[in-house]
């Protein structure tokens, strides 16, 4: 792909089904998709060229014929494209895995040591005898309790990033929210100090921006406050790796390490991304060399005999096992550099103009309620809201979805954005409401659970 800037209208009409209409049950309406928080839509021009690719396609870890050797080389140069785009640095290692930052984020914590697979943990618990009814159990878990890892995750983050650590083999503290709705640095400092983390291994795994509010974390504050205490540094960048400079080695500023220890993304909801693979991109200091690779099998082993095995040394591959998503990684590959050639300047400019005029038309109408901080500066461009009726009360958050569909074309996403502790907060639900909403969805009344309407506000929009 060459380096010339790609124009947002020309893309806008490389859309796949950009000019579609489709039947409601109040006539025809054209297409209008707004839920780029969730999915992103696929580009033509991308669709042509993997399709153009399959005429070589083979799989790759072999070099010795032209299909083979074609697609491992394509497959490299979209792993060091998306590192360069990140600036990784030298010691950036790139894993594509599974179809998103959920993917990305359970491997990371494979690598460190953390995964905790719920059949493990009964396993380990029937050999010690049960933990409820063994003295040895008991004090195998206390010494646990005393010593395992912790996480510090923040005020709004995706399921993703929070519940897999809650069932991990750390223990889970999450970071208070400011007075601006961002992650409370002050509280963050106070837990690293807290003398009953020390000597553990500390990681800190934060959303860069909320799916919800699009409200931005100060990666770099965060970054070098964790390092300033020895934690490792990780980064959520799914919901606006779309839209904003990923750095993972920024320039220092005196003592400060900002560096990014590990970030996850989600090519598929960039523009043109849907299909590709998730991608965990870390520094190999955090990485065990001398342990074998997190999954064995095919491709990361030297030699295999009779009863032991020699893993390969090389990070990537050892990391690969099995038959590598080559077309999900190329396709992760030429989103980065759509997103590089249309420029971060141009998405963030753009978005800000879209939420900013948002916020004005919306703040006219006293019955539109947008949940987060006011102040578009502090977002990408995500916008979630809930609508009251003459009588006061919320229209279902759901209602409102097929009400803009139906009415406008316009697809959003109604729900609580898999950000549930988050949800409770900006909904004001209490303990004891939580404890009620959650008997009722025990019984099967699904519908009962609180949310919100989401949209996206694109920079693609005209």
């Amino acid at each position: 792909m060459s380096n010339q800037p790609l124009d947002a209208a020309w893309l806008r009409r490389q859309i796949v089904g950009v000019d579609s209409t489709f039947t409601t049950p109040f006539g025809e309406r054209l297409m209008s998709y707004c839920d780029y928080t969730a999915s992103g839509r696929c580009l033509q021009f991308v669709e042509s060229y993997l399709q153009g690719l399959q005429k070589i396609y083979a799989n790759t870890h072999t070099e010795d014929d032209i299909t083979g050797r074609s697609m491992s080389r394509l497959l490299h140069e979209a792993e060091a494209s998306i590192k360069r785009s990140v600036n990784a640095g030298p010691a950036g290692r790139i894993i594509a895995t599974g179809a998103g930052a959920t993917a990305a984020i359970d491997k990371l914590q494979q690598i460190i040591g953390i995964a905790l697979p719920p059949a493990t943990r009964k396993n380990i618990c029937d050999m010690l005898g049960g933990t409820d009814t063994s003295a040895v159990g008991r004090d195998i878990e206390e010494v646990f309790r005393k010593s395992q890892p912790v996480v510090f995750v923040g005020p709004y983050e995706h399921h993703s990033n929070e519940i897999s650590w809650r069932e991990s083999l750390a223990t889970t503290i999450e970071v208070r929210m400011d007075a601006n709705g961002r992650i409370d640095l002050a509280h963050l400092e106070e837990l690293l100090q807290d003398p009953a983390w020390q000597g553990r291994l500390r990681v800190g795994s934060f959303s860069a921006a909320s799916n919800v509010t699009g409200m931005r974390s100060d990666v770099r504050a965060i970054a070098s406050l964790l390092h300033e205490y020895d934690a490792i540094a990780c980064f959520d960048f799914a919901a606006c790796a779309p839209y904003v400079e990923i750095d993972m080695n920024p320039e220092p500023v005196g003592d400060e390490d900002p560096s990014i220890d590990a970030i996850f993304l989600s090519p598929h909801k960039f523009l043109g991304g849907p299909g590709s693979s998730g991608v965990l991109v870390f520094n190999e200091r955090i990485y065990h060399p001398e342990l074998p690779p997190s999954v064995s099998g095919g491709g990361t082993v030297d030699y295999v005999g009779p009863e032991s095995q020699d893993f390969i040394r090389d990070i990537e591959e050892r990391e690969k096992a099995g038959t590598p998503g080559v077309l999900q990684t190329l396709k992760a590959g030429l989103v980065f550099q759509i997103k590089e050639r249309v420029g971060v300047e141009f998405i963030s400019k753009r978005e800000h103009e879209l939420t900013s005029r948002a916020f004005r038309r919306w703040s006219e109408n006293g019955n539109i309620e947008i949940l987060g901080n006011p102040d578009p500066a502090w977002r990408v461009g995500i916008l979630s809201f809930n609508i009251r009726s003459a009588t006061g009360h919320y229209l279902h958050h759901k209602f409102v979805t097929a009400l803009l569909n139906d009415l406008f074309g316009i697809q959003s996403r109604a729900g609580c954005s898999c950000a549930g502790p988050y949800g409770h907060r900006l909904l004001n639900i209490d303990a004891a409401t939580s404890e009620r909403f959650r008997d009722v969805v025990q019984e099967g009344h699904c519908g009962m659970k609180p949310g919100w309407c989401r949209i996206g506000m694109h920079w693609v929009m005209d």
